[in-house]
């Protein structure tokens, strides 16, 4: 194994860089789940009395932060999750789409340029 890293140095070149990178990508992820966890806590507290998307995603704090982070973040399945917040009130609808900015653009953007 140690020769095969010896006879390729570009392969350590990139060991090397992902080696260096790795606090700027722990800290961007911890960036990403306090944002999470404000948002839910957000979610959480505005949708409890909502028949549909009070309960159905947003039950608990780690629900809310389920939620965020499969249809937030990783934009998953999003259109019929959005019709349905939009449904539910515009607050909800602006809010969400506030943390995909937030969430989706700027921090994810930021481990991108790490």
């Amino acid at each position: 194994m140690a020769r095969m890293l010896r006879s390729l140095p570009e392969l350590m070149i990139l060991i090397r860089g992902m080696v260096a990178s790795m606090r700027s990508v722990f800290f961007t992820l911890c960036l990403l789940v306090i944002v999470m966890y404000v948002f839910a806590i957000m979610f959480k507290q505005l949708t409890v009395n909502t028949p549909t998307i009070g309960a159905k995603y947003f039950a608990t704090i780690p629900d809310s932060m389920y939620t965020l982070l499969i249809m937030g973040v990783f934009l998953d399945n999003l259109g019929p999750f959005a019709d349905e917040i939009r449904s539910e009130g515009y607050v909800y609808a602006g809010l969400f789409g506030f943390f995909i900015l937030l969430a989706t653009l700027t921090v994810m953007n930021m481990l991108i340029g790490v």
